[in-house]
């Protein structure tokens, strides 16, 4: 596994890190695991596969979903909480949820590269982040087949 604090690699992981039935867990002390939720049910998948996965009968890709965050506050009080928010989005980035983040231009919110299992799993994710929570942001949700993926999110 990656260094303390590290994304992981998806070339280490396999194909774990795209899958609908994967679930990231992040240790105390920093560490990533990735567990097959497909083993909660069916006894032919191993809980925690040797890493990385080349080949499984049970591979289903993940959706991907575009995060459009609206700032409902100023943007004093989105700055306010921007630290913790920074810090949910890395911890997510290491579990191999998000991809990629940035503030839209003009600052009138943000823009999050997901990939989840479903939108279920994403809205519980993001009841966690530090803008919603505190009022500052809401969320919209787009989501779209990853098959029509190229270049540097195409794990």
């Amino acid at each position: 596994m990656p260094p303390h604090n590290a994304a992981p690699d998806p070339e280490a992981v396999g194909l774990c890190f795209t899958c609908r039935w994967k679930r990231a867990l992040t240790s105390r002390r920093g560490s990533t695991f990735f567990r097959c939720a497909r083993a909660e049910t069916d006894p032919r998948f191993v809980r925690y596969p040797p890493l990385p996965v080349r080949s499984c009968s049970g591979y289903e890709e993940a959706m991907l979903y575009v995060v459009l965050n609206h700032y409902t506050q100023p943007l004093a009080a989105v700055d306010a909480v921007r630290a913790k928010h920074l810090e949910y989005l890395e911890r997510y980035a290491r579990e191999g949820v998000f991809y990629a983040w940035a503030r839209r231009d003009p600052p009138i919110g943000g823009v999050i590269v997901a990939l989840v299992p479903d939108r279920a799993t994403l809205e519980a994710i993001l009841a966690q982040d530090p803008y919603i929570r505190a009022g500052v942001a809401r969320a919209e949700l787009v989501e779209f087949h990853a098959a029509n993926v190229r270049g540097a999110l195409r794990t």
